[in-house]
């Protein structure tokens, strides 16, 4: 069974790995993906110019989110592999299940932040669209400390 995670290295994100790892024994393989949420543009007719350091900036944050998920997945014996992808705001439960259909995943684990209210109104819920959207099944882990 070939296993797509969703990370952030979020407390949820990190219960997701976690909760991934109990599959190791048929886990053939694991692909751990972050989805960068890239940067929202105020208007698309607006240049904007971006100094280089919010890219290192960016650079770093992505190795750190990478370091986490290696320390999670520790000498666990699953082979692996560590995806970054570019996406807007609105856009990343599509490339989550975009990225899970190209590598031929059976199945999908992604946390949530228990939104509600506003904050799920203005925030959105990537769980939710990802359930809504995706063709493979979908499981949805909470963090303990919700």
């Amino acid at each position: 069974m070939k296993i797509l995670v969703a990370f952030d290295n979020s407390p949820s994100g990190r219960k997701a790995l976690g909760f991934a790892l109990k599959f190791e024994n048929i886990c053939d393989f694991l692909t751990v993906l972050y989805v960068n949420p890239g940067m929202v543009r105020a208007a698309a007719n607006v240049d904007t110019i971006v100094p280089e350091a919010v890219f290192s900036d960016q650079d770093k944050f992505v190795e750190e989110i990478q370091q986490a998920s290696a320390e999670i997945i520790g000498d666990k014996n699953v082979q692996h592999e560590f995806v970054k992808v570019e996406a807007t705001g609105d856009e990343v439960a599509k490339k989550i299940y975009e990225t899970a259909k190209s590598r031929g995943a059976d199945f999908i684990i992604t946390g949530t932040r228990k939104l509600t209210g506003l904050s799920k109104f203005i925030l959105g819920s990537v769980s939710s669209e990802l359930i809504k959207i995706s063709q493979i099944p979908v499981m949805v882990v909470s963090p303990d400390d919700m």
